[in-house]
């Protein structure tokens, strides 16, 4: 329905989320009948301009796209103003401070500020699901360093694998010592074949001299 709307095709389009804006410039006898009208507006359309908070934690941006920005200002202040209307004479309902019409037309906590804030709420999600991951990797049960990415892979992808507590570098020294406990052990097992066969060499050659 929005390519329906006949103010898009009388007014250019502003840049700002929300529907065309309305002006109200009072005039009256005394400050606090200006005043008193003003608030009297606002209190009765602020269902018309009030934004609505974006959901998400973090997240303080204000919703302006289904909202129609109204400013108010007083006659009598444009004209004391040195520059008249273009001045901070504007006052945007839902604000308090006096702005220029552009400040008050403009959304500084609108879609701009709600892509900033997405993007540091995204960071924060990422960052702490770093952190309880971080929380999650074992740690070597022999030096206590942190597995590595890779390591931590291979014992989740074989869980049956031996020796799952050691990381990579413990894992690679105790099979080395395995592998030089185990040379050690058939070296001294040839070693001690040699001494019993040369044991029984000797053995039967001197049985075979007693006999001559």
């Amino acid at each position: 329905m929005h390519d329906f709307r006949l103010w898009p095709r009388i007014y250019p389009a502003t840049g700002h989320e929300g529907y065309v804006p309305l002006t109200f410039v009072f005039t009256g006898k005394t400050v606090a009948q200006r005043e008193s009208r003003m608030r009297r507006l606002e209190q009765a359309i602020r269902c018309y301009f009030a934004g609505t908070l974006y959901a998400g934690g973090g997240i303080t941006t204000v919703d302006y796209n289904q909202s129609v920005p109204v400013v108010v200002t007083e006659l009598e202040r444009i004209t004391a103003d040195r520059d008249g209307a273009a001045g901070k004479v504007w006052r945007r309902l839902g604000r308090d401070e006096w702005q220029t019409l552009i400040e008050a037309l403009d959304n500084p906590d609108g879609d701009r500020l709600y892509v900033v804030q997405a993007e540091q709420a995204r960071r924060r999600q990422k960052e702490r699901e770093a952190a309880a991951r971080e929380a999650k990797r074992p740690m070597c049960g022999r030096c206590g360093a942190k597995f590595t990415d890779e390591r931590w892979r291979s014992i989740r992808h074989y869980p049956a694998q031996q020796h799952r507590e050691l990381c990579d570098p413990c894992l690679t020294e105790h099979r080395e010592q395995v592998q030089a406990e185990q040379a050690a052990r058939r070296q001294a097992e040839e070693a001690a074949a040699r001494e019993a066969a040369e044991a029984e060499a000797r053995k039967g050659r001197g049985l075979f001299g007693r006999r001559g």
